[in-house]
């Protein structure tokens, strides 16, 4: 097929022996040179993924916070083992897409019995998809292969949220390690955007005189970074391990490996701690629902979003659990005012109607 582009006259094979498809190529190829689409000579063509993913560094870390580049990082080790030789334009929608199959297949380290989640997978898919918009931007590519490539439905891996109530919390308190105690108490009584944050707090940010965390500048939202509130309960708690743990260390969770470090986990704790107390295991960032789910029931959309420390206060939904009981008793007092005044018709009234309605029919 020929082509005139930038005023020059191109010559490409389409591949093809039939008149049909050729044709068809052609066209594609005259819409794409009209939209600006397509150019010959594509930076692409040259550039290898390892070489974009330095400048995606460079250009994009600097307005993130710390774990969210982590995370990044974490992503970007898995991406460019698999595509860092190839250069940008060789990486097509396909591709992607049996990088993505690929993936889901490979065991976990954690546990090499089960196989990488798709969470995992969907999260390194969206890190490839951020990858690609800046090769676009920067026109070294027409298009991002990774745009519509479809993702693993997360919610069948999830474990199904429930609520905690005041009887299991105290099973799991009881048979939690100290340290792990004074930590799902915090959770609990904050709701934690993760449960590292709790976990990596310093001394000298928990205040408990004025009751309130100051956290640090370096969180994903601003709505994040407000002061946390703390309750009584906290406080007493908070107190007494700041009380125990004096002269340990700068962190109120240190590792017992180096004090002047954060705890980096507690899964493990937290899963014999589970097994211990003779409940079923379910992650311990659900721990902000239930923080959550106690401030609805008493307090308006604006303060939950407060206490959430959400952007929006429709986020509040998303970790609401268990509203059975609420919703029940509203509708309850909803019964009480919509009948005031009247005979309220129960089962028996009706099946009495309905008796003395068949004897008529049968009398006539």
């Amino acid at each position: 097929m020929s082509y005139t582009m930038n005023g020059e006259q191109h010559f490409e094979s389409t591949k093809t022996t039939s008149k049909d498809l050729a044709v068809k190529i052609w066209k594609k190829r005259e819409s794409e040179i009209a939209l600006g689409l397509f150019k010959v000579g594509w930076p692409g063509e040259k550039m290898t993924f390892e070489h974009l993913c330095q400048e995606f560094e460079q250009s994009h870390f600097a307005g993130l916070a710390r774990n969210t580049v982590q995370g990044h990082q974490t992503y970007m080790k898995q991406l460019r083992a698999h595509f860092g030789g190839r250069t940008l334009l060789e990486i097509t929608t396909q591709m992607v897409e049996e990088y993505r199959d690929l993936r889901k297949e490979q065991p976990s380290k954690l546990d090499p019995k089960r196989t990488i989640k798709g969470a995992t997978v969907n999260r390194e898919l969206e890190s490839l998809k951020c990858i690609f918009d800046l090769a676009v931007r920067r026109k070294y590519i027409p298009e991002n292969p990774a745009a519509g490539v479809k993702h693993f439905n997360e919610l069948r891996e999830r474990p199904q949220k429930r609520m905690v109530d005041a009887k299991t919390l105290l099973k799991i308190l009881k048979a939690a390690p100290m340290h792990l105690r004074v930590g799902i108490v915090l959770l609990v009584e904050t709701g934690g955007r993760t449960y590292s944050e709790g976990f990596s707090l310093r001394r000298d940010q928990v205040d408990l005189k004025n009751k309130v965390i100051h956290l640090d500048n370096n969180v994903k939202t601003e709505a994040s970074a407000e002061p946390v509130p703390l309750t009584d309960l906290a406080c007493d708690v908070l107190g007494g391990w700041m009380e125990e743990t004096d002269g340990i260390s700068p962190y109120l969770f240190p590792s017992p490996e180096d004090r002047n470090k954060p705890v980096r986990s507690v899964k493990t704790a937290w899963h014999n701690t589970l097994k211990r107390a003779g409940v079923e295991h379910f992650p311990i960032y659900q721990l902000r629902h239930v923080f959550c789910t106690k401030v609805s029931w008493v307090a308006a959309d604006a303060v939950v979003q407060r206490a959430m420390r959400h952007s929006s206060p429709e986020t509040k939904r998303h970790y609401q659990l268990s509203m059975v009981d609420q919703v029940r008793e509203a509708a309850e007092k909803a019964n009480e005012r919509y009948y005031s005044g009247t005979k309220v018709l129960h089962f028996y009234d009706s099946r009495a109607a309905g008796m003395r309605k068949s004897k008529k029919a049968a009398c006539n």
